[in-house]
């Protein structure tokens, strides 16, 4: 028995859904397995939509827009063609075929070109048979290269005593002047462990620290210090101060770019690093690999959406973890503090690293190394071409 897919096609309502009245009006044959949804825009096809429908039984997803240069609303196709070839990386990588999912573009004119985008797609859906989610095995060995890259090197004995130093003294300079309220930075705690900590007298910056165990992300805080509260008049609050490492800074560029809180409400004390140490007295598998050791000289997350209905099944499982990294293209600045607080030791920095290395080849855009937004929500430049 012939196998019949399940597509779904998502058509703007001002032209690919048009263009499939136009293929009907001209009596032009669609496959009927096509189920057609209509949306206001193809910039409003959602990552997390199109992984929604893959989890729901769909053998293929095709979206279709108005070409470049034509959307009702000037730059929603745009968006959609920004983010989705990511997200199909992102799939492919995760085991998906290449030919379930597909981005094209179709006039309200052109009938003709709805009938072969979807006659297309539906038979190369078919030769795949039933969706499964398939890793091949040269991408589990690619896989398995990049774990093994990233085993704990030696770790690098240095003197922190000198950098302690500088911390609290630049710290109470702060405080003491009413250049800031707070400082966020670290402290030894009673465990014997490194852990954040807010200074607003002397006696709390003499607990301020710096040592090869400041592996938390600082930066996380800053956001919170500026939220107001929902009592109450709003008031006027002075700058907070905080303590980051190079890799850490390159997310307040990230969250200055998303207007989280004014470049004037911050003062950046960056530390020079030498890599952090590990539960097994060796570097951290993130400092094997990274290049920046210096804080950047000019330092200038967005998504709080919670994530509901989240199941056991494997479906909801990954779909929540793309999801999870699709939310983080183009934002994540390779901290590892979500691998690090991973209670299975999943290695979920794989399709953090794909996908910011797919940003980069695609964008030139590396988080954080200046005051700008993740390019997958800019408008596309002028060298753009169709089909690229």
């Amino acid at each position: 028995m012939t196998f019949e897919p399940k597509i779904i096609a998502f058509l703007c309502t001002w032209c690919s859904y048009t263009g499939a009245d136009s293929a009907g009006v001209a009596r032009l044959k669609s496959p009927a397995n096509v189920r057609a949804i209509r949306v206001p825009c193809s910039g409003r096809v959602s990552p997390e939509l199109v992984m929604r429908t893959f989890d729901q039984g769909a053998d293929g997803v095709l979206v279709l827009g108005c070409h470049i240069g034509e959307c009702h609303y000037d730059t929603g196709n745009h968006r959609a063609a920004k983010r989705l070839p990511i997200l199909h990386t992102l799939m492919q990588y995760a085991g998906l075929e290449a030919e379930r999912f597909r981005l094209d573009w179709v006039s309200a004119s052109e009938g003709e070109r709805f009938s072969r985008i979807t006659t297309e797609f539906v038979e190369a859906v078919r030769s795949r048979g039933p969706v499964s989610w398939r890793i091949p095995p040269e991408h589990v060995l690619a896989m398995s290269r990049q774990m093994a890259a990233a085993e704990p090197c030696p770790y690098p004995e240095t003197d922190c005593t000198g950098k302690t130093d500088a911390i609290r003294a630049k710290a109470k300079e702060l405080l003491f002047s009413g250049a800031v309220a707070c400082v966020i930075g670290y402290e030894v705690g009673p465990r014997g462990r490194t852990r954040p900590s807010f200074a607003y007298t002397e006696e709390d910056v003499e607990r301020l620290v710096w040592n090869p165990e400041v592996t938390n992300n600082l930066t996380g805080y800053i956001p919170v210090k500026f939220r107001r509260s929902p009592i109450g008049p709003p008031e006027p609050q002075k700058p907070v101060a905080v303590v980051v490492k190079p890799c850490d800074c390159r997310a307040i560029n990230v969250q200055l770019a998303e207007n989280h809180y004014k470049r004037e409400q911050i003062h950046v004390i960056g530390v020079t690093c030498d890599g952090l140490r590990g539960a097994n007295g060796g570097l951290q598998a993130r400092c094997a690999t990274c290049q920046d050791r210096v804080p950047l000289t000019c330092l200038y997350e967005r998504d709080e959406s919670t994530w509901v209905g989240l199941g056991i099944g494997l479906n909801e499982k990954r779909t929540f973890h793309l999801g999870r990294a699709w939310h983080h293209a183009g934002r994540c600045i390779g901290c590892n503090e979500c691998e690090r607080a991973c209670p299975m030791e999943i290695p979920i920095s794989l399709l953090n690293r794909k996908l910011a290395n797919e940003i980069e080849k695609a964008f030139g855009h590396r988080a954080g190394v200046t005051v700008a937004p993740s390019p997958i929500v800019t408008v596309l430049s002028g060298e753009y071409k169709e089909g690229t």
